[in-house]
């Protein structure tokens, strides 16, 4: 907790610190900021505190890397200016790096706890440092806390990418929210059932990338929403490369689930 509370601080000091150096204060009030704050340090607590926690890589690392990524950015990049008014509007050049990055904290942070749910179970079925995880269960996971465990993963990328058509005010009814959170819980599930069951990795792995891909492009480029609506047709794709996969590995290779299967009945 107390790491977690470390983490938080520094992450909220870097993020208001950019936005002072490059003059953010005309398009951010006060009561914002301080609203935006909040999210930035509970972004930078929970991935710290589960890194330290379990020993896991990502969470922490992958945090590391976004506000890294995010600061190079800002600093290489022209500062947004105000250059004139419309209407009562101020009419503004540039881009919003890091204000859209603390303002799409709840989707980072999705991300980042899917991550690091992938990189234990890959670590543990895979036998890559596992014996370095801590406070973690093995596996195989019985198939109660399996789809637990999937259905987690759904809901909180598709939580995340709910408010994030909510916040954008994208595909703005009722129905338009409900189309993105099932997608992007779709295009979720299916990768990590195939992982948590199997062992298969390629689906996560196309998964990590298509996601990131789109998830960028709607928190930092032109945002129309048709990019998670893309990620439900994925799924389909998804569930394609894992028939492959488990095809051509148990095919050729022999694999037959490793420690991610149980001789045992799955119920038990």
């Amino acid at each position: 907790m107390a790491i977690g509370a470390v983490g938080g601080l520094a992450h909220v000091l870097l993020v208001v610190a950019l936005l002072s150096s490059f003059d953010y204060h005309p398009f951010v009030t006060s009561t914002e900021l301080v609203i935006l704050s909040a999210g930035v340090f509970v972004l930078g607590a929970i991935p710290s505190a589960i890194s330290v926690f379990t020993r896991l890589v990502v969470p922490g690392g992958g945090l590391l890397a976004l506000a890294a990524s995010v600061t190079v950015v800002e600093v290489t990049t022209p500062a947004p200016q105000k250059t004139g008014e419309l209407g009562g509007h101020a009419i503004v050049d540039g881009s919003f790096y890091a204000l859209q990055y603390a303002d799409s904290w709840y989707l980072w942070l999705s991300l980042l706890l899917a991550a690091g749910v992938a990189e234990f179970v890959i670590r543990r079925g895979y036998a890559l440092g596992d014996d370095r995880i801590r406070h973690l269960p093995s596996l195989p996971v019985v198939r109660s806390r399996r789809w637990t465990v999937v259905a987690a993963c759904s809901i909180v990328a598709g939580t995340g990418t709910m408010v994030l058509l909510i916040d954008g005010t994208l595909w703005d009814t009722v129905p338009g929210y409900a189309i993105g959170f099932a997608a992007a819980g779709a295009a979720t599930a299916v990768p990590f059932a195939a992982l948590l069951a199997r062992g298969l990795v390629c689906p996560f792995v196309l998964y990590s990338l298509v996601i990131t891909n789109h998830v960028r492009a709607e928190a930092f480029l032109s945002p129309d929403g048709l990019a998670i609506v893309f990620l439900g047709f994925m799924a389909l794709v998804f569930a394609i490369v894992a028939v492959i996969e488990w095809l051509v590995r148990s095919g050729l290779f022999g694999w037959d689930g490793g420690r991610f299967v149980d001789n045992q009945p799955l119920g038990r």
